[in-house]
């Protein structure tokens, strides 16, 4: 029996993680797996280029329905429920009823879906959890409905991932993303992570054994050759005492550069050094604005401007490159905090690049109350962080003339920085062309050595052929 799992969206946000988790569980129990992927290309989750025009060439449905057709041997057809997949999800396995006779299909929930009919089998639950307990039962063998299992599965555990599953589509030689945990120990309003620990507890934000994130590096070294690795935790360096066990064995069987994601509040001269010692090339921190009490009450973020400034001045002290995420689209948010920040950021000596960010309000999330009302009216509303600029009306424009800016502040020399904000030049960026500020951005990239830019540079046209050649 082979089992085919169907996904839209870019390559390692939680989800893909997930599904091949599943994949390794469904070969644990004998099946065999597939995948029929639509990357999104110029779509919603597209990190690198939202172009919707575009989108709907590439991410053709039609296209994607014959590549379904060819591996419709398949007996049971899975999707995993997601923000903005749900729509999707439901049309897809709308059509897998007309072509394919006998294939059982199956759709994972974290929580309680909305009622649909289109699926035989509704799992609701942590889908790691809810699907090992489909197999095991060989449920699809039961009464056709929804099935529900409470509790959380064990991140050690588990098995190795899965990756052969999307290899075809993403370059782990060089970079390799893992997650070392899941959740995030912070509960900021409008983030996916906070929504799945309201629904399922605290206890959701949980993490490996330092031993078995080394084995899943190890097994990466062996067959893809990796270069580097991204660590996509929330917060890589929380937990101090975590990090100094696994860093120090990290060093000695793995010894790659890597990035990672960090926290200000619980960043110190110990970590810095334990980071720059073990091969780390660039921290990231959340930002998202300077305006203490916009990011206090509606953000639900707690740290000051000072604990900021900090943390990127040990980061400097070590010649430790680091990004900051600042966010657009924030319900209260005025040109002088555009301005403020920017003023700030000027003065980074260790800067990597600024990654602008647009609020997505999920109605799931906290934040939703705080949504504009254009937003709330709007049924299909979909969105993500990298997508559409958001926010309110009279505040749109402006914003999309401040992302371009920031894109290339650290670029721009000091003294051309303070000529641009204290003469209100920012506005000038409004007529300077993407392919001119992407430009601009290669040059930045070239200047600090941004593996990253490099990744992105090499891998996307690849995405691009793939495409055109139905891949």
């Amino acid at each position: 029996m082979k089992i085919l799992f169907i996904y839209k969206g870019r390559y390692h946000i939680r989800d893909t993680v997930i599904i091949e988790y599943l994949s390794s569980i469904a070969k644990d129990y004998g099946y065999s797996t597939g995948l029929v992927y639509d990357q999104d290309l110029f779509g919603i989750t597209d990190n690198v280029i939202y172009l919707p025009l575009l989108n709907k060439i590439f991410s053709n449905f039609n296209r994607l329905i014959r590549k379904i057709i060819k591996d419709i041997s398949a007996h049971i057809v899975v999707f995993l429920d997601g923000f903005n997949r749900r729509a999707w999800n439901k049309e897809i396995a709308e059509k897998i009823k007309e072509i394919g006779e006998g294939v059982i299909t199956v759709c994972l929930y974290y929580w309680r879906p909305p009622e649909e009919r289109v699926y035989d089998y509704v799992l609701v639950g942590e889908p790691e959890l809810t699907f090992r307990e489909f197999l095991e039962g060989r449920l699809f063998n039961k009464a056709k409905g929804e099935y529900e299992f409470s509790g959380l599965v064990d991140l050690n555990g588990l098995p190795l991932l899965d990756k052969e599953l999307f290899a075809p589509y993403v370059n782990f030689k060089d970079s390799y993303p893992i997650y070392t945990s899941k959740g995030c120990p912070y509960s900021c309003s409008y983030c996916e992570e906070t929504v799945y620990k309201n629904k399922l507890g605290k206890e959701y934000f949980r993490r490996k054994y330092p031993e078995n994130v080394i084995l899943e590096l190890e097994e990466a070294k062996r067959r893809f050759n990796i270069r580097e690795i991204i660590y996509k935790d929330s917060v890589f360096t929380w937990d101090k005492i975590w990090l100094k066990s696994y860093l120090e064995e990290y060093k000695k069987k793995i010894d790659l550069p890597y990035k990672c994601f960090g926290k200000a509040e619980v960043f110190d001269e110990e970590i810095a050094q334990m980071l720059k010692e073990s091969g780390c090339y660039c921290v990231e921190f959340g930002v998202q604005t300077l305006n203490e009490e916009l990011k206090y009450n509606i953000l639900k973020r707690e740290e000051k401007t000072s604990v900021l400034l900090k943390a990127f001045s040990i980061c400097d002290k070590y010649k430790l490159r680091y990004d900051i995420d600042h966010m657009f689209g924030i319900p209260g948010e005025k040109v002088e905090d555009h301005i403020k920040a920017a003023k700030l950021y000027i003065n980074l000596r260790y800067l990597n690049r600024i990654k602008c960010h647009n609020l997505t309000f999920y109605k799931e999330a906290p934040i939703y109350q705080y949504a504009p009302s254009w937003i709330k009216s709007n049924e299909e509303y979909k969105a993500d962080f990298f997508s559409t600029i958001s926010g309110d009306k009279f505040m749109v424009e402006i914003n999309r003339v401040f992302e371009k800016y920031y894109k290339v502040l650290p670029l721009l020399p000091k003294r051309f920085n303070f000529y641009i904000l204290e003469r209100n030049k920012w506005k000038l960026f409004k007529f300077l062309p993407n392919i001119f500020i992407f430009f601009l951005m290669f040059l930045l990239a070239l200047k600090n050595k941004d593996r990253r830019f490099k990744v992105y540079l090499k891998y996307y046209p690849k995405k691009i052929t793939q495409v055109l050649l139905g891949k």
